[in-house]
């Protein structure tokens, strides 16, 4: 080996070493593949609205602390340096928007930016019966149906074992005591709601015959329409309360409530949200986990309705947002 070669060896290997010790003496720069990012909308309605202001939120900002980050928001603008950041689109539409930490794609997540209008806004409802709850044999009773955008009404009192009127408020008495189950029919609806109501004896009836022993009350049945309902709404409030990095248990209750309830066909069942946003049961469910369930605030679950649970086709939520 000449004299110049071991120079040359000498210089290369002494490059090496300090390319060694630089690289363990500089911080590591290995991105947390567990970063994430959310969303959340001004308003608090469960949409991301044109000219809107959006906060895009990592889920853990120091762990980008000393890293380059940006922001690819899918119409060609791109924010750098920022963890968290707030941007507005000015146009309808869908776009995939990209979290990338010193140059390597963490996370993307497509988000459907809509502009509300009034004809957006839901103008049907669940019908409610309006009616006693108890009542007396011969006695003329006052049931009415209460919702929007009804048409047409179809009444069952449960004695008859037909249809017993078609208006929207009707009268009826009924011939003998017991525990019957009025059903109404609309046109907005594709299976009836219902309503319970206990029939007593009249009363002169019950004074001739002061000796005999008054029958056992049969049980009141059993609401399973409230059973489905209140199971509803505890796995919706459990997406609601599931951190947006635990993408499983999302997806768990999620699961659960379509596969048991929807008969598999969530993306046919509309979600009414406090009586006027809707959107089908899927984007709802994404939007309850990563729009308003983060660091910032929770969304209260506060009750559920359902047209029937046979055939769930709608679903009504009362919801709120509360601080942390």
């Amino acid at each position: 080996m000449t004299e110049r070669q071991k120079i040359i060896l000498a210089i290369v290997s002494a490059l090496a070493v300090a390319g060694l010790l630089v690289a363990l003496l500089l911080p590591s720069r290995t991105v947390d593949r567990k970063l994430d990012f959310y969303i959340q909308d001004q308003n608090a309605n469960n949409q991301l609205e044109v000219n809107e202001p959006l906060k895009f939120t990592i889920n853990d900002s120091s762990a980008v602390a000393d890293k380059r980050v940006l922001w690819k928001m899918g119409n060609g603008d791109s924010i750098v340096g920022h963890p968290n950041i707030s941007y507005t689109y000015r146009q309808t539409g869908k776009y995939l928007v990209t979290l990338q930490v010193d140059g390597k794609i963490i996370t993307e997540k497509t988000i459907d930016v809509v502009k509300i209008t009034k004809d957006t806004v839901a103008v049907d409802s669940i019908p409610k019966i309006v009616g006693p709850t108890q009542g007396f044999v011969g006695e003329k009773l006052v049931f009415s149906a209460d919702g929007d955008g009804m048409t047409s009404w179809l009444w069952e009192f449960g004695e008859s074992g037909t249809i017993d009127a078609f208006e929207r408020q009707v009268v009826y008495k009924y011939d003998e005591p017991g525990k019957y189950l009025v059903k109404l029919k609309t046109n907005t609806t594709l299976y009836p709601v219902s309503h319970v109501i206990t029939i007593l004896a009249k009363g002169e009836d019950i004074l001739e015959t002061p000796e005999e022993v008054a029958p056992e009350e049969p049980a009141e049945p059993i609401d399973t329409l409230a059973l489905v309902q209140n199971d509803i709404k505890k796995h919706l409030q459990a997406i609601a309360n599931t951190s947006t990095r635990d993408r499983e248990t999302f997806y768990s209750h999620r699961n659960y409530i379509i596969n048991k309830y929807l008969r598999g066909n969530a993306n046919q069942v509309i979600v009414h949200v406090n009586g006027e946003r809707y959107s089908v049961f899927p984007d709802y469910c994404q939007g309850l986990h990563f729009l308003e369930s983060n660091r910032y605030g929770r969304v209260t679950i506060d009750d559920v309705k359902v047209d029937d649970f046979h055939h769930i086709i709608k679903i009504e939520v009362t919801q709120r947002n509360t601080r942390k």
